[in-house]
């Protein structure tokens, strides 16, 4: 009886399936403040922008070096890097730190192609984890 039980309790925990008694509220994303201005015509947007050879050449490269600096969270990696007509490199997303927001701001300024960078990256506070 009592292998039967954990077997199917395995079983619950492989299939994916959970006991409503124990599963946690989910909060609801909602960055519609944040991308208010990607609404815009002329906003550059990862979907809209540019894919000329010089565009996809600055934005790799960019990518490239931000990936190449150690020490920087998984957020401050994967912000988003949105690259303009006129050589300005736009850098969005959550980072963890002040030093990452300035970090990635001087990386990005480094990079053959870019002109200006405008960072709209948000420091984003890590919530510690209760017992």
């Amino acid at each position: 009886m009592r292998t039967t039980a954990l077997g199917a309790a395995g079983l619950m925990v492989l299939l994916g399936i959970t006991c409503p008694a124990f599963a946690e509220k989910a909060t609801d994303a909602d960055n519609t403040a944040q991308n208010k201005g990607a609404t815009q015509k002329e906003a550059v947007t990862a979907d809209k922008q540019g894919n000329s050879k010089l565009e996809v050449t600055v934005l790799a490269d960019v990518r490239k070096a931000i990936l190449a600096e150690s020490g920087l969270s998984t957020n401050a990696q994967n912000a988003k890097i949105l690259y303009g007509k006129d050589g300005t490199l736009k850098l969005r997303g959550p980072v963890d730190t002040d030093a990452e927001k300035t970090r990635l701001e001087e990386i990005a300024k480094g990079v053959s192609g870019v002109k200006a960078v405008k960072n709209m990256l948000t420091v984003t506070a890590k919530k510690e984890k209760t017992k």
